[in-house]
């Protein structure tokens, strides 16, 4: 097993720490899936460098001149026995001052360390009602668009070794890629995890979810009977609300995403549906009457459009009048 002191003489993990690049990236994270039980001190090691700053010396011409003068007059002979004999010290001494600041850092790091765990996470609550949407950029880099009655729930800073959310309603996920903290979403039970990808995870009832996978590869556990699901992009995970089984299955990009670039989204909807759909995207109360007859499948798309546009072009397709005050809407057949 390598130390983190390996990890700190290494170059390429310098490099990747200090330098990342696509090809760093895949090189370490290909590296830490094949070695992990090295994560630990290659977590310690990465943090260390992150936590130490310096500034590279650089001497004068004036200093130089100098120097090059002295090396010059010394006598040959002399110059080579002395050298000879301090290298060995010199070596010596580097080492033990090496051993010595690592000890000193990882010390500090250990500390700190602890501190952190000690400290109390602080919740961040963003919450949204009918008819609201918000979009927020979180410390890390991720992007959430929250749907209308959801709430997103953060910490206002991320640990070292995960970023952990939780979600009640409706949101779709950019991640910002961080190979070394996964970024975890839970929501009834069930925690998706990724490093940098977008996904869609959308709660219905108590029971009913699906996450819908756009880009990149998330792992969803289910915390009660440890079952885990991977999904590729373009893959849904749905759990049934009456029997509880889950399913993979495939799903159109256009249709889960719409409702962020403010788009409603009619797929031969009953009309129950079509009035939860739209009291919750303009936040009003809808009323109808006369519903002997009203048994209908609405299929139809409608970007940024007002309320009235949208029951104005329903009336005239599903033939119903309709009444708008305020927040309220009456719908007569």
């Amino acid at each position: 097993m390598k130390t983190k002191e390996d990890f700190l003489t290494d170059p390429e993990f310098i490099a990747w720490v200090k330098h990342p690049d696509d090809h760093l990236n895949d090189y370490w994270s290909k590296w830490m899936n094949a070695n992990p039980d090295d994560l630990k001190e290659l977590k310690l090691a990465r943090e260390i460098l992150l936590r130490t700053k310096y500034q590279d010396y650089k001497a004068s011409e004036r200093i130089k001149e100098n120097l090059r003068k002295k090396l010059l007059t010394q006598v040959p002979e002399e110059s080579r026995i002395r050298k000879k004999n301090y290298r060995w010290i010199i070596n010596i001494a580097a080492i033990l001052l090496i051993g010595f600041a690592l000890a000193w850092i990882s010390g500090i790091f250990n500390v700190d360390l602890q501190k952190s765990q000690l400290e109390n996470v602080v919740l961040i609550h963003k919450k949204t009602v009918s008819g609201e949407k918000l979009q927020l950029t979180l410390s890390d880099g991720t992007r959430v668009w929250l749907n209308s009655n959801s709430v997103f729930s953060f910490p206002d800073k991320f640990g070292t070794s995960e970023r952990k959310v939780f979600l009640e309603g409706e949101a779709f996920i950019e991640v910002e890629k961080d190979s070394l903290r996964p970024f975890r979403v839970v929501a009834q039970g069930l925690v998706t995890t990724a490093l940098g990808t977008s996904f869609n995870i959308k709660e219905k009832g108590e029971a009913e979810i699906s996450i819908s996978l756009v880009t990149g590869k998330v792992k969803v556990e289910n915390v009660g009977t440890s079952e885990d699901f991977f999904l590729s992009p373009g893959e849904q995970l749905h759990r049934d609300p009456i029997t509880g089984e889950k399913s993979i299955r495939k799903f159109d990009r256009h249709t889960i995403s719409s409702w962020k670039e403010g788009t409603i989204l009619f797929e031969k909807s009953n009309l129950e549906e079509v009035v939860a759909i739209l009291e919750n995207w303009y936040g009003v109360k809808i009323e109808v009457e006369n519903t002997t007859n009203a048994s209908w499948e609405f299929s139809g798309e409608y970007h940024k459009q007002s309320l009235a546009n949208v029951l104005k072009s329903m009336a005239y397709v599903q033939n119903f009048e309709y009444e708008l005050k305020g927040k309220n809407v009456t719908i007569k057949f």
